[in-house]
């Protein structure tokens, strides 16, 4: 048995006394609703571009802008609630999210737009990193796997929703009309987080502040195999998985023929099939485990990739058919809704010294490397099935070999500890 698993043994220890637990509600609030946010408004970007009488690249980026404000605002204020405590810090990100989502909602030009889509993302990054650290701080071995879980089940259901929500919205109204309703999303966090969120890390236990402090932290955690084995593994499954999310809409559509409509229910099948199995590890992490599902996962989603590239490159020079190409995809997001949790849950663990800087690492550099891949398969500029699926096959057969090696090696060094 790996030192790993030894952590998550079917014995737990209670969570650490530190008063009342934080609620459920509020925990899937602050930390679900950065996908909403970019979610919502994907079908107002033309609208957007129009009234702001700006051009459609400056509309996506108002989307890039939150998207990269995420990731800076879990590495950024992470690591501080280590130093300051959680509570102000997500309380100040819920109200910064709802002001800015009002000046959103107002701005009258894209310059104005995308700087407060960027310190948005930022404000929702925050929640996400310390709201990850307020569950190690309450939770612990498999209760807390299965935390994880839950939070990152509704994580993944935001962006099915998101898209009909702001259809929705659409429907009786314009863009702004979106930002209006994350103002008010942004109230219920606030209000949730003031009644459901108590302080979880108490003065006793906090760490010291400033940059040298913060990066000698981040430094430890990041010298720790078995903290940095699991960030690794994210962060080129991340990779992989944002080169799908960059380049499948161009590649079914151009390659397979896929009419936006045919593409948009692929997406949504696909995208309910990881939700799925996100569910699924929720239900089965307390018996289980979270090294085994992960393994699984790994097993899944590796291979899905592997055998769409099989069947991509043997069809060629025709296309592939479409049913395989799709199962292959789906088979893919099925294993990351299982393994997400469940690799969230085993980096947590080990980082639990610094619970706020191993969310801000875990969560944040995964997040930065799925950025810089979004657009590869255009870079190449090549929109066909075997380009988009060998890049994604890189990426995820890289981080299979780095779990497999790191499982390995751990067990070796067990053996010979107890040799």
């Amino acid at each position: 048995m790996s030192t790993t698993d030894r952590t998550y043994a079917p014995t737990y220890s209670p969570a650490p006394p530190r008063g009342r637990r934080p609620s459920t509600v509020a925990l899937v609030l602050v930390t679900g609703t950065g996908a909403l946010s970019t979610d919502t408004y994907i079908a107002a970007l033309p609208a957007l571009a129009a009234s702001l009488a700006t051009s459609d690249a400056a509309a996506q980026l108002t989307m890039t802008a939150c998207i990269a404000g995420m990731a800076i605002g879990q590495l950024v204020i992470g690591p501080i609630s280590d130093a300051h405590g959680r509570r102000r810090l997500v309380l100040a990100s819920t109200v910064a999210f709802t002001v800015l989502s009002v000046v959103c909602a107002l701005a009258d030009s894209a310059t104005v737009m995308i700087a407060a889509r960027l310190l948005q993302g930022f404000a929702c990054g925050a929640g996400v990193a310390v709201g990850r650290a307020v569950v190690n701080d309450t939770y612990v071995g498999r209760r807390a796997a299965a935390m994880f879980g839950t939070l990152t089940a509704v994580s993944l259901i935001a962006p099915v929703v998101g898209p009909a929500i702001g259809g929705v919205l659409l429907a009786v109204g314009d863009w702004r009309l979106v930002f209006w309703f994350l103002a008010a999303i942004g109230v219920a966090m606030t209000v949730a987080a003031l009644v459901g969120l108590p302080e979880t890390l108490p003065p006793s236990e906090r760490h010291p502040g400033g940059l040298r402090a913060l990066r000698l932290r981040s430094a430890d955690l990041l010298r720790d195999r078995a903290f940095r084995t699991p960030v690794i593994v994210q962060s080129l499954t991340s990779a992989g998985f944002f080169i799908y999310i960059g380049g499948s809409s161009l590649v079914l559509q151009e390659d397979l023929g896929l009419t936006p409509g045919d593409y948009a229910r692929l997406f949504t099948v696909n995208a309910v099939a990881m939700v799925a199995a996100s569910i699924a590890y929720r239900l089965l992490v307390m018996r289980l485990g979270p090294v085994v599902l992960r393994r699984v996962a790994v097993v899944v989603q590796t291979t899905a990739v592997l055998t769409l590239v099989a069947v991509s490159t043997t069809s060629l020079p025709g296309r592939p058919p479409l049913v395989v190409v799709w199962v292959c995809l789906a088979a893919m997001t099925a294993g990351l809704g299982a393994f997400l949790p469940s690799n969230s849950a085993i980096a947590q663990e080990a980082g639990r010294r610094y619970a706020g800087t191993a969310a801000a690492l875990g969560g944040g550099l995964p997040f930065l490397a799925g950025a810089l891949t979004t657009p590869l398969t255009g870079v190449v500029g090549v929109q066909t099935v075997p380009v988009m699926a060998s890049g994604m096959a890189f990426f995820f057969a890289a981080a299979a070999v780095t779990a497999v090696a790191a499982a390995r090696s751990s067990r070796r060094r067990v053996l010979h500890l107890e040799a």
